[in-house]
């Protein structure tokens, strides 16, 4: 049983999705499509949980719903606690569910594997200048990756720098502030709910001069092995003139 859908996409890399009775409607993998949904990432529902009788629920603690994740353990389901925040704790849950799930060789697989792509993406920014950019998860208040968020580490390891500073994660960013800080480039990681044009991102420099960047799916926000994909797509955003040699 999959809590998260970062969990989930652990154990489809994993190779064992055969194993998954149960996910959240927030999951969007191919190999659970059709599988019951047991409510949200935030709001998952224990008996749903129960139901589906499973050996092992695979919870992110990031997520919160802890009265919930209580009851589901109280209810007798074995609750594996995944504390997922950053690039590090990727590698390490590829390790932890590997073993948890019988099949620790697969997890030291796929934790070598998501290794092995970061240190490629380090290696190509060597030498790069490093652009400042600003990562968009909401538009309406704006909302934006700050230090200390999972995509904050990856615009770095990507060979980009936050133009957002303080100390909170996931701030609310007034638009007079985006305009001030005139980012290099504007990645908009909220275009899925709001495909309907550029809106507010519109008024930012960045984006009159054509570097405003759409992404087309969440994997820049899901801490798991789409972090792959997610800083590839991070690096051609933020270093367009390198992608194209």
């Amino acid at each position: 049983m999959s809590l998260a859908p970062s969990a989930t996409d652990v154990v489809v890399a994993l190779g064992q999705a055969r194993r998954i009775v149960g996910v959240t409607r927030y999951d969007t993998a191919p190999e659970v499509k059709g599988l019951p949904s047991v409510g949200g990432f935030l709001d998952p529902s224990p008996e749903a949980v129960v139901a589906l009788r499973p050996d092992l629920a695979l919870w992110v603690t990031d997520g919160g719903a802890f009265p919930t994740i209580r009851k589901v353990a109280e209810l007798g389901v074995p609750v594996l606690a995944l504390p997922v925040v950053g690039v590090e704790d990727v590698i390490s849950t590829a390790r932890v569910v590997g073993n948890a799930l019988g099949d620790a060789s697969a997890g030291e697989l796929l934790a070598g594997s998501l290794e092995d792509a970061i240190g490629r993406v380090r290696a190509r920014t060597a030498g790069l200048r490093r652009p400042r950019a600003l990562l968009v998860v909401g538009r309406e208040p704006l909302v934006v990756a700050g230090p200390g968020s999972y995509p904050d580490e990856l615009i770095r390891i990507a060979g980009a720098e936050n133009v957002v500073k303080g100390t909170r994660p996931w701030p609310v960013y007034p638009l007079e502030k985006a305009l001030a800080d005139d980012p290099d480039v504007v990645i908009d990681a909220a275009y899925l709910e709001h495909a309907g044009g550029e809106g507010n991102l519109a008024a930012i420099p960045a984006a009159r001069r054509g570097r405003l960047v759409k992404l087309a799916d969440d994997d820049v926000l899901r801490p798991g092995p789409r972090l792959v994909r997610a800083l590839d797509r991070l690096f051609a955003a933020v270093h367009p003139e390198a992608t194209r040699r």
